[in-house]
């Protein structure tokens, strides 16, 4: 109360002894006024702070920045001698950790980096914590607490403890602490709840550091990816640049194989005939035997070289998909077969109706040497049968096939059958030079389909092929 007032309040009263009545009056009343005054100044300091906390969210401040100007302005705000930020290591069921941010008073020590292990913390209270718990502890050695975790706090010369937890989303990420170390303290309610809204604010910063570093992890794998893609990409161009060179130099090989060798074959055949012609009377048999050897030996080698071209040109042509009647193809294709060998017994099942995407010229091919290969190797039957159809698969894609009942073959060579030049039969059982199921493997291959076959000895063949790709289980 000011001089000037209390000269007033004199000249007002009768005596000193109204006058020290009066003045003690006015204290009484002033006195609550003035403590009002004060609490609603320092709730003014603590919304200010929660204001302050809340607008860090909003900045791009990493998360240590956030704790250290949080743990200063709580710390003042609080007249606390240490606010600290301790962190849980992960997978270590909430028994170790250690002090990742703090402010505290020049008189104790920094707790900041040190280890804490607590035996029985991750046991006894980390669910209870992370259920939203709140340990206020006006005294350590006065509040029932074990030898451990008494020993645990002296370390960092705490008398007095509020602790709250951090929460990640639902997971304990940590506790806010605040020490006072001096003396004991009794912590006050309004404290408390103040220390409570800035561990929940705290906790929204933990969260959208998360997300943050989730969203910066994405962002490097992307980039990551992206270049692997660029990687991929320039060496998918760099594969098309020398596919196109190979592509030329098996252009520049089949030209030559086509022309190249087909004239000194066509000499070696022809002159070979003229020999057998003119100088018939003057060879022996023995000499007109080599001459014949050497006749078919020529047609023979003109045959592989028409097989290894019709496999290189499977392999490079340029494919258009669109619908082919795989039904009528094949039954054109069985008409002409028995049209060429009307002497032949077969009997022809063609399943009707049976359509795909695909190229037609190649899947010509790939019929042609399937039904080929069924007529062929039932030539040893007096009435044959030869089926085409199709099966449904447990994936949905259908298998088409080609089926016969002639000689078959042993399933110990079945990873032989598509190679090129292999043969399960001799050159004096059936004709053929083995390039017929590498074409049909390949075409196949260039549908994205795959090609298998089932067979046995004597009770005939079954090759079966899709077009189109499926699912490989692991």
């Amino acid at each position: 109360m000011n001089s000037e007032l209390l000269t007033r309040l004199r000249a007002c009263c009768k005596d000193e002894a109204a006058f020290e009545q009066m003045q003690q009056l006015l204290i009484d009343k002033i006195q609550p006024l003035k403590q009002e005054i004060e609490r609603a100044n320092l709730q003014v300091e603590r919304q200010k702070a929660l204001f302050n906390a809340i607008a860090r969210l909003r900045e791009p401040l990493d998360l240590e920045a956030i704790f250290q100007a949080t743990a200063t302005e709580v710390r003042q705000l609080l007249v606390a001698d240490r606010v600290g930020m301790f962190r849980f290591y992960a997978d270590s069921d909430w028994n170790d950790g250690e002090f990742v941010s703090e402010d505290v008073a020049a008189d104790f020590g920094s707790a900041i980096a040190q280890k804490v292990h607590d035996r029985c913390f991750g046991d006894r209270y980390a669910i209870h914590y992370q259920q939203g718990r709140v340990q206020a502890v006006a005294d350590i050695y006065d509040a029932g607490l074990s030898d451990c975790h008494i020993e645990i706090l002296a370390r960092f010369q705490v008398r007095a403890n509020l602790v709250v937890p951090l929460l990640q989303g639902q997971n304990l990420w940590g506790l806010l602490c605040i020490h006072q170390c001096r003396a004991p303290r009794q912590w006050q309610e309004t404290e408390i709840e103040f220390v409570h809204q800035i561990a929940n604010h705290l906790g929204v910063a933990l969260q959208h550091a998360e997300l943050l570093a989730e969203l910066r992890a994405e962002i490097v794998e992307r980039q990551q990816a992206e270049q692997r893609a660029q990687e991929l990409n320039q060496e998918l161009q760099q594969a098309i640049v020398e596919l196109k060179a190979v592509n030329k130099e098996l252009e520049a090989f089949s030209y030559s194989v086509s022309h190249d060798l087909r004239a000194p074959l066509r000499s070696i055949d022809g002159f070979s005939q003229a020999l057998l012609e003119d100088c018939l009377d003057q060879l022996d048999s023995t000499g007109q035997d080599y001459l014949h050897r050497i006749r078919s030996a020529t047609q023979r080698m003109g045959q592989l070289i028409d097989d290894l071209l019709t496999l290189s040109r499977v392999t490079r042509s340029e494919m258009s998909r669109e619908s082919v009647a795989l039904s009528r193809l094949a039954s054109r294709i069985c008409t002409d077969l028995q049209m060429a060998h009307p002497d032949r017994q077969v009997e022809f099942a063609v399943q009707p109706g049976l359509v795909v995407q695909g190229d037609p010229r190649l899947l010509e091919v790939l019929l042609d040497n399937l039904l080929n290969n069924a007529w062929k190797f039932t030539s040893r039957q007096l009435q044959a049968k030869i089926e085409f159809g199709a099966i449904a698969q447990e994936n949905g894609i259908p298998a088409f096939f080609v089926r016969d009942d002639g000689v078959g073959f042993d399933m110990v060579y079945a990873d032989k059958l598509f190679r090129p030049f292999q043969r399960l039969h001799g050159m004096n059982e059936f004709f053929g030079n083995g390039i017929g199921l590498a074409t049909v493997q390949r075409i196949v291959h260039r549908h994205g389909g795959r090609v298998w076959a089932e067979g046995a000895l004597t009770r005939g063949a079954t090759f079966y092929f899709t077009l189109f790709a499926e699912e490989v289980e692991a």
